[in-house]
């Protein structure tokens, strides 16, 4: 194990490459093929925000794939953040939600993507597509945690972006199937709408479109390990990054198997027709109740062409969790007292005959919070595990753990949560009312570091920074992420060797 070098040495060992050439200009500009964008500049990177990809997906092309976005005349101003996707408005669920979400405003006219750059036209930067999380259901590419200028100025070109939610991404009904001869997956068209644009347009901002990564987190990472199995992703991206999402034996329902539900949903809001689905205003397509009605990636048989489809790009893939992520029982927020009882109803009902081995495995005491937890993160590990093993690929995997707790006075209930690990990664701990220390931001610069590498040329190793090793089927070994850094196995054998069994009979 190797502690994190501290201070200015840090600094020296963690130096990146310089952008080719920092703009100095108040207003910069950039042209693309729709027309001339005015942008801003943002610490010390020229930003040009709510940049279209797609036209509104509106009227008679709601659910349908993106089309191109229509040219502007003049000047388009490219220095605010355009709305988020329709979507209900986040509410305080954990350390995780409001700060992590774009709080609105909401349109249906949403597909826009935000660009962070240091480098001058032609430069030739790799860059990184980053498809934010919420479920399928909240989030949008402006959060303020995911800022990327902090992380262009390591020498790369940043994108965020937004992608249909709810309804208006993952429909599926019989008309739509008729009308197209698939549907469902309509968000996950709009990634692949945003990369093709990038690959169009990215050089304008100083990118190489055959250096894309395309990145994720939670609900952003389903979204590319869906995109990982499908044919129409071909030749977009040749790296992916997967925070919080990647486990085995994930299979999706079919278009068919979740038209039922699509139905009930149009008949719920006065619509059984198409003409009348497209008639429904925007609000309309935000369900009032998610456990009602749940909408998310299918196998379409377009977009994604089968339940169990292989992953068929082999590519360098960075993926991995955080410490704090584990099991929770129904209708609790993470870190909420777990009962032996409760831990013994949700093993038993999640596990079957395999609950008892583990629960053996996890003992406890009345209180079940640390061991389900444990269980539950213990899980998660091995499923990655499980799932690099069948990715039956050349190139290397990479994997990791991270372990800082975010500080606050809740620190140690909430523990490293859920998307805790993406200000670090992008640097954006000043958007975050915590009590940072300089020990978070050391952790920030190596994570940066790892990350930039890896966007660069699919290796996050590089310089003077712990050897990151590639995954080893023979090994459960992960890289640790926090204030202690490097390898090591991160699940007890005999643990990890339950979850070995569990997954091979699934």
């Amino acid at each position: 194990m190797r502690l994190l070098v501290k201070g200015a040495a840090l600094a020296a060992l963690l130096a990146l490459p310089a952008a080719a050439q920092d703009r100095t200009t108040d207003q910069p500009r950039a042209r693309v093929a729709q027309g001339e964008l005015v942008g801003t500049r943002e610490r010390g990177a020229d930003a040009f925000l709510n940049v279209p990809f797609g036209a509104a997906p509106v009227g008679d092309l709601r659910w349908k794939a993106p089309v191109t976005p229509p040219a502007w005349s003049g000047a388009r101003d490219a220095s605010k953040f355009g709305p988020a996707c329709m979507q209900s408005n986040a509410k305080p669920g954990g350390p995780w939600s409001i700060e992590y979400y774009f709080t609105g405003p909401y349109s249906e006219d949403c597909l826009n993507l935000n660009v962070w750059t240091t480098a001058k036209p032609g430069a030739k930067q790799a860059v990184v597509l980053f498809v934010p999380g919420g479920g399928f259901n909240q989030g949008g590419g402006g959060a303020p945690i995911y800022n990327g200028a902090n992380m262009a100025k390591a020498g790369i070109v940043v994108v965020t972006m937004n992608y249909r939610l709810t309804a208006a991404g993952f429909l599926t009904h019989p008309e739509l199937t008729r009308e197209a001869g698939h549907s469902g997956n309509y968000g996950l068209m709009d990634v692949i709408a945003a990369l093709t644009w990038l690959r169009e347009n990215v050089a304008t901002f100083g990118g190489d479109p055959a250096k894309i990564t395309v990145m994720g987190q939670s609900a952003g990472a389903g979204a590319i390990n869906a995109l990982l199995r499908s044919p129409q992703a071909k030749g977009l991206f040749r790296a992916a990054i997967l925070n919080s999402g990647v486990r085995a034996n994930a299979s999706l329902a079919t278009s068919t198997e979740r038209e039922q539900a699509g139905t009930e949903w149009g008949a719920s809001k006065g619509a059984t027709t198409l003409a009348q689905l497209r008639a429904l205003p925007a609000s309309a397509l935000v369900p009032a109740d998610r456990t009602a009605f749940s909408f998310r990636p299918t196998a379409d048989g377009y977009v994604v062409p089968s339940a169990t489809a292989p992953i068929l790009h082999d590519i360098p893939i960075l993926t991995g969790w955080n410490l704090g992520e584990g099991a929770t029982p129904p209708g609790k927020l993470l870190n909420q007292p777990v009962s032996r009882a409760e831990f013994e109803t949700w093993a038993n009902t999640q596990l079957g005959s395999n609950g008892k081995e583990l629960l053996a495995l996890y003992p406890s005491g009345d209180d079940a919070t640390a061991a389900m937890h444990a269980a539950g993160h213990d899980g998660l590990v091995m499923g990655s595990v499980a799932w690099a093993i069948t990715r039956a690929s050349k190139t290397p995997l990479y994997l990791f753990d991270f372990e800082r707790v975010t500080p606050g006075a809740q620190a140690l209930t909430h523990g490293s949560y859920h998307s805790s690990e993406l200000p670090y990664v992008f640097d954006t701990l000043h958007t975050l009312d915590r009590p940072w220390t300089d020990a978070d931001r050391e952790v920030s610069a190596t994570m940066q570091a790892y990350f930039v590498n890896f966007i660069k040329t699919g290796d996050p190793n590089g310089g003077k920074l712990p050897r990151w090793q590639a995954f080893d089927a023979a090994k459960n070994d992960v890289m640790v992420l926090g204030i202690t850094l490097g390898m090591r196995p991160v699940v007890d054998p005999a643990k990890a060797a339950y979850f070995r069994r569990v997954n091979a009979r699934r």
